[in-house]
């Protein structure tokens, strides 16, 4: 048995170095007409275990028939030699001659409904004539769609447009036709188009096609252009300048003769020297040429629009517009909004002396959309309050500033700032200074007087919450400040007498002494704050009054005006819905003070400290100040500051943390020139006005002029005289921006940090366009290149800053055309792209089923895997080989 083992080892040694060398390479072999290759030969290896399973069947216990034992051992060598051949991946090669064929059928919006009714009888006429041979079908316009075909019934076969119908993807349908081709076949694609493709590039699958062995075969489904007229291009000169004409060229394209009705507007109005023109247009191309002035500087948008005399000759309205937008220079445009507009007399003559066009408005007539605000440079808010400025006009300042660069100056006065209620407000929030000023040591001290009607209709939670509110009211005061409590019914009484806020354990105990009974009697209530006011020596002397009932009492009226005349202010605070609120408001508005109303008795506490944090500012620093310079800005080398006159006022901020700067400061320690980076763009807050109040002798000055003109200069958005140009082009959906940098020198201008900004559609409103940042790569020397994706159609303005080291050291202006779907600007057939595809891939013209259908001498070598069977037969054996050791199948009379 050992000699068996050691001859079987031997054995396999032998036949493993065999099969090595009989498998050093390919292994094919052709047998019965076919031809067999092995796609992994070394697998046969496993064909040197045969000897050792051989040998060990010779060492078997089994106590069966020889003959049994000899046909178990010759089983198991079988499976193995079967999945050792399995393994190897034999395959058989054979010859074939059927074919299939994909039916490529354009469907945009360019192919006519004759033309998509012709290529759907074709696509049946080469389904039914297929015999043997398989057939698909595939529409495409933006993209590629399988159809499926009843193979039957193929008259039954529809071909339906796609709701994507602008885009012609040819390349897209050879890449599913290719796909769907199955192997061991003849591929044929026949594309039925009119070849005209929005997406290149269809020539570029020809390696694809070639790989397989794929042919194309072309029909041009042309049946003439459809009737159409089009605006094909808007050219305006290179450079415009303000207030001189130029030529506005219009290209317009007809299929067939026809009357239209040419109009051109500038912006949103009709192109001022001529708006219409009645057009007899030939078939092709007619250039048209229509005069034009611009007299703003900025942006400018020309839409030319095209009206057919017969709509019915007209198939895609969606070419009849375009847009073209470009930037015209000029002088540095201010806008000026003032909100007294008695006062714009000293900074307007200011800045015209200073060579800036400068445009006055009331806050009526802020601008409301981005590009009206963006036609000026630079933007003055004086003496406006919050409220005549809407959160959407100061979400235009703020992309204004961030996103186009341009400068903002908030100027102060009796509305500026604080004063004004822009504090919290968006604006806010972009300026370099905030609006709740630190509170000075020499600020005057406030005395409040709490008059809180105590009659019956307050008893309950009214009283307790009224309690808290003047509870709260102490807390918020300081010890330089004098509270007093009255409360009223019938008969006022001193709750709280008139003392130091400071005392705060007693007003706390006091406080809550106050319990609801008797009527109500408002009269003798102001009356006894007047008395205690009046012998008050504080600054600020205010009233606030609570009550939630009704009272006709004479003489209010003139009490209030004797306390105002006093310099006491009133405000008044109306609970329920039976409160007299015609009283109540006509004692705030004449005492100069607020009124509130609520029917919640729990808003009592919030109103109380709402109106207790408004009477304690004092915003306004009324007095004589001199400015000093904290950071040496570069406009203040030509001013002489030191000899400035004193302003007579300004308004109390606190500057934020950097980035914002104070420019100059006052004697007060408070900002009254800071400026803060915005994005792009430059925020200013000038916290005097710029009016004969505060300024009146700032106004006066030699040097106010240069002040203001080189600080908006300094600080507007910046046009650098060094301009590259910029070219932008479509190419599909993607927008395609160049800049070539060469200098004055002819030397090529390279590592800068260039970054385009496209934005658009210019036509749109506001909220419909996009803004997009661009970075520009360099892809050359002085060459600098960047690409974007643009969805919507019309014309958008780009615009490049290029930076080095941080500084703008140059720019670019350009513009971008995106007018309409490419689908509706080549209308007529490219046959040679079709026949392009058909010679370079060995196809041709397609003529009927037996193009395509018939093999002709034509065979592809189809590969077939026959690894199944050899597995089927290796299990076969093995379920013998188990019935061979477990059953004795010879010499059964056998007995141990």
């Amino acid at each position: 048995m050992r000699r068996a083992l050691v001859l079987g080892a031997a054995l396999s040694v032998g036949l493993l170095v065999l099969v090595a060398w009989l498998t050093r390479g390919a292994v094919e072999l052709d047998a019965l007409g076919d031809h067999y290759a092995l796609g992994a030969p070394r697998a046969l290896l496993v064909v040197a275990l045969v000897p050792l399973a051989l040998a060990a069947s010779a060492r078997s216990l089994a106590d069966l028939p020889r003959t049994q034992l000899v046909l178990s051992a010759v089983a198991r060598a079988l499976v193995i030699a079967l999945l050792a051949l399995a393994l190897a991946q034999p395959a058989r090669t054979t010859d074939r001659t059927r074919t299939a064929v994909v039916f490529l059928v354009d469907v945009s919006d360019s192919i006519t409904d004759a033309a998509l009714a012709h290529a759907t009888e074709t696509v049946r006429e080469g389904v039914a004539a297929r015999g043997e041979n398989d057939a698909f079908v595939v529409t495409f316009a933006g993209d590629a769609r399988r159809v499926e075909v009843d193979a039957e019934h193929p008259e039954t076969l529809t071909l339906a447009r796609h709701a994507d119908g602008a885009a012609t993807d040819l390349a897209g349908a050879l890449r599913l036709g290719l796909a769907l081709l199955p192997e061991g076949r003849l591929g044929r694609l026949v594309v039925l188009s009119d070849g005209s493709e929005t997406r290149p590039s269809a020539l570029a699958e020809l390696d694809g096609l070639a790989a397989r062995h794929v042919r194309v075969y072309g029909a041009l489904t042309d049946d003439g252009p459809p009737a159409d007229v089009a605006i094909e291009d808007v050219a305006l000169p290179a450079h415009v300048r303000v207030g001189e004409s130029f030529a506005v060229r219009v290209r317009v394209r007809a299929t067939q003769p026809q009357r239209a009705r040419l109009r051109l507007y500038q912006n949103d109005l009709l192109n001022g020297l001529e708006g219409t023109r009645e057009l007899d247009l030939p078939r092709g191309t007619t250039e048209v040429e229509i005069r034009s002035v611009v007299h703003v500087a900025g942006p400018v948008t020309y839409r030319a629009t095209l009206t057919p005399g017969d709509p019915a000759t007209d198939r895609f309205p969606e070419n009849d517009a375009l847009e073209r937008t470009i930037v015209v220079p000029g002088r540095p445009r201010v806008l000026y909004v003032e909100g007294e507009s008695s006062g714009s007399l000293p900074l307007s003559r200011a800045l015209e002396t200073a060579e800036l066009d400068v445009e006055v408005r009331s806050p009526r007539a802020f601008p409301t959309s981005l590009p009206e605000l963006s036609a000026f440079d630079f933007v003055v808010l004086s003496d406006t309050p919050a409220e005549a400025i809407s959160s959407e006009q100061q979400a235009l300042i703020e992309r204004y500033v961030q996103r186009e660069g341009g400068g903002f100056l908030m100027a102060g006065g009796a509305h500026g700032f604080g004063l004004g209620g822009w504090e919290g407000t968006r604006l806010e929030r972009i300026l370099p200074v905030r609006m709740d000023p630190e509170r000075r040591r020499d600020q005057p001290s406030l005395a409040l007087a709490l008059v809180i009607d105590r009659s019956g209709s307050m008893v309950g939670e009214k009283i307790e919450l009224a309690k808290e509110a003047a509870r709260a009211t102490a807390d918020l005061l300081s010890s330089d400040d004098s509270l007093g409590v009255i409360g009223f019914d019938s008969i006022p009484e001193r709750i709280v007498r008139m003392q130091s806020a400071g005392n705060r354990v007693a007003i706390q105990r006091d406080i809550g002494r106050l319990a609801a009974r008797g009527g109500t009697s408002i009269f003798p209530a102001l009356d006894m704050a007047l008395s205690d006011l009046s012998v008050t020596r504080a600054r600020l002397r205010h009233v606030i009054l609570l009550t939630d009932g009704q009272t006709q009492e004479p003489g209010i009226s003139d009490l209030v005006s004797l306390m105002r005349g006093e310099g006491i202010t009133i405000s008044t605070v109306g609970i329920g819905s039976d409160v007299n609120r015609a009283l109540l408001q006509e004692i705030a508005d004449a005492g100069g003070g607020r009124a509130y109303f609520t029917s919640d008795a729990h808003n009592i506490p919030r109103i109380f400290t709402h109106e207790t944090t408004t009477a304690m500012q004092n915003g306004a620093v009324e007095d004589y100040v001199a400015a000093h310079v904290v950071v040496p800005a570069a406009f203040l080398r030509s001013v002489p500051i030191d000899a400035a006159p004193l302003l007579r006022g300004y308004v109390a901020t606190r500057m934020r943390a950097a980035p914002a700067e104070e420019i100059l400061r006052s004697d007060l320690g408070e900002p009254v020139l800071a400026r803060m980076h915005v994005g792009l763009g430059w925020t200013l807050a000038w916290t005097s006005d710029v009016k004969n109040r505060w300024a009146v002798d700032w106004a006066r000055w030699a040097a106010f002029s240069t002040f203001f003109g080189g600080l908006v200069r300094e600080h507007m958005r910046q046009r650098h005289d060094e301009e590259l140009p910029l070219e932008a082009s479509m190419v599909g959906e993607t927008a395609r921006i160049v800049v070539d940098a060469v200098d004055e020198n002819d030397a090529f201008v390279n590592d800068l940090d260039p970054i385009a900004h496209v934005i658009g559609p210019m036509g749109a409103p506001e909220a419909e366009r996009v803004a997009l940042d661009v970075p520009l790569v360099q892809v050359a020397p002085g060459r600098y290149e960047g690409e974007t994706r643009l969805t919507r159609f019309g014309a958008y303005a780009v615009t490049a800053e290029h930076r080095r080291d941080g500084d703008v050291v140059a720019q670019s202006v350009g513009s971008l055309v995106h007018p309409y779907a490419p689908e509706y600007a080549a209308l007529e057939p490219n046959g040679a792209l079709l026949a392009s595809l058909a010679t370079a891939s060995g196809g041709g013209a397609y003529g009927g089923p037996s193009d395509v259908f018939d093999a002709r001498d034509e065979h592809v070598r189809a590969r077939e895997d026959v690894r199944a069977p050899l597995y089927l037969a290796a299990l076969a054996l093995f379920v013998i080989d188990l019935l061979l050791r477990r059953v004795r199948l010879f010499d059964r009379r056998f007995r141990a």
